[in-house]
C-alpha cells in the first residue's frame, strides 16, 4: 500500500494581496472607531458643557427670583421697603420679612439681616455697572461671578457669567432699563448670559450666536469656541404699588 504523499514545499503564507486587504479593513474598522469615539467624546463635553451652565443659571434665578418678589415688603407699613437702586447692570431693593433675631414676624424697619440686597455684578468685575463683566478691564473680557450683596460684600450665587440685564415694567406697561421713578416699577425682567468655562476644541466649529434681552439688545455674536446659555425671566413684583 502506497503511503499518502505530503508535499512539504507548499506555501502556508498570505500573498501580498491578501494582507493588503487585511490592512485596509483594518485601517476602515479603526476609522469607524474613531469617529464613533469622537463623536461620543464631543457629545459629552457638550452636555458637560451645558449641564454646567444650566445648573449656574437656574440656580441664581431661582434665588432673584424668590427675593425680587418681596421687594417693597412692607407688613407693618412702618418700614418704608422699597426699590432703592434700578439700573440696567445692579437691583437693590429692601423688604421687612424678619425682627432683629431673623427668626420672627416683620418687625417695621428694613436693618435686619437679608433685608437690603443687591443683585449684580460687583465693581471689580463690572467697573461701569453696565451689566457686562469686564474684570476690572474691557467689556466681554470674560465671565465674572454673578453675586448678591445684603451689606458685607458681593457673594457669589453663580460663576462664569458674562451679562446680566435688568429691566423694568412699568405701572403703565411701558419697559426701560433706567425707570425715572423707582415707585413706578410693577416687574424686574432679567436677562442672563452665562459662558462654559472649558473653550471647545476647534473641530467643534466657531460659534456664532447671538442672544436678544429682553429690552431688545443683542449680545454676541461672539465668533469663539465657547458655548454658552442664555435666560430672560420676567419677576412680579408682588409688594410694589399697592
Amino acid at each position: 500500500m502506497m503511503g499518502t504523499i505530503f508535499n512539504t514545499n507548499r506555501n502556508n503564507g498570505f500573498t501580498l494581496i491578501e494582507i493588503l486587504i487585511a490592512i485596509s479593513i483594518s485601517t476602515t474598522v479603526m476609522i469607524a472607531l474613531y469617529q464613533a469615539f469622537n463623536s461620543q467624546q464631543k457629545s459629552y463635553v457638550i452636555q458637560e458643557n451645558v449641564s454646567e451652565m444650566q445648573q449656574n443659571i437656574r440656580g441664581a434665578v431661582l434665588m432673584m427670583n424668590r427675593e425680587i418678589r418681596e421687594a417693597g415688603c412692607d407688613p407693618t407699613e412702618k418700614s418704608n421697603a422699597e426699590i432703592l437702586v434700578a439700573i440696567v447692570g445692579q437691583l437693590q431693593f429692601t423688604r421687612d420679612i424678619t425682627d432683629d433675631d431673623g427668626n420672627g414676624s416683620p418687625d417695621g424697619d428694613i436693618d435686619d439681616g437679608n433685608e437690603n440686597i443687591t443683585f449684580g455684578f460687583s465693581s471689580s468685575n463690572d467697573a461701569d455697572a453696565n451689566g457686562i463683566a469686564d474684570g476690572g478691564g474691557a467689556d466681554w473680557s470674560g465671565p465674572q461671578d454673578l453675586g448678591r450683596n445684603t451689606g458685607g460684600g458681593f457673594q457669589s450665587i453663580a460663576q462664569n457669567i458674562e451679562a446680566i440685564e435688568f429691566s423694568y415694567i412699568l405701572a403703565d406697561g411701558t419697559m426701560t432699563t433706567a425707570p425715572a421713578n423707582l415707585n413706578e416699577i410693577r416687574a424686574v425682567q432679567i436677562s442672563i448670559l452665562a459662558r462654559a468655562s472649558t473653550a471647545l476644541n476647534k473641530n467643534f466649529g466657531i460659534q456664532t450666536m447671538t442672544y436678544t434681552t429682553a429690552s431688545g439688545t443683542t449680545w454676541g455674536p461672539f465668533n469663539d469656541n465657547f458655548q454658552r446659555r442664555f435666560l430672560a425671566t420676567t419677576i412680579q413684583c408682588r409688594n410694589l404699588g399697592y
